[in-house]
């Protein structure tokens, strides 16, 4: 199972810089990340796709991180995420 986030965000390198810090939280929650694009267009939208290994510590990820701004240095200004599989 995959998890895909996509997240409005003040500027990418902040963003970046804060999500590189939340590893450790990613990897505690098993997540590992697969794939981060940025909009080509836009220096405010990010989306990642994550490798899940327990569904319901990365819900708890989730729901943390939408909880503490201080997570992401208060970069992301809204997110929404989907638990996805291969049809």
């Amino acid at each position: 199972m995959q998890l895909i986030c996509y997240q409005n965000i003040t500027s990418y390198a902040p963003w970046k810089a804060a999500f590189d810090a939340d590893d450790e939280a990613r990897r505690d929650a098993g997540l590992t990340v697969l794939q981060i694009w940025r909009d080509a267009d836009s220096d405010t939208h990010a989306f990642i796709l994550l490798q899940v290994s327990d569904r319901s510590r990365a819900q708890a990820w989730i729901d943390r991180s939408a909880a503490l701004s201080s997570d992401d240095g208060a970069t992301v200004t809204h997110a929404t995420a989907y638990f996805i599989e291969t049809a």
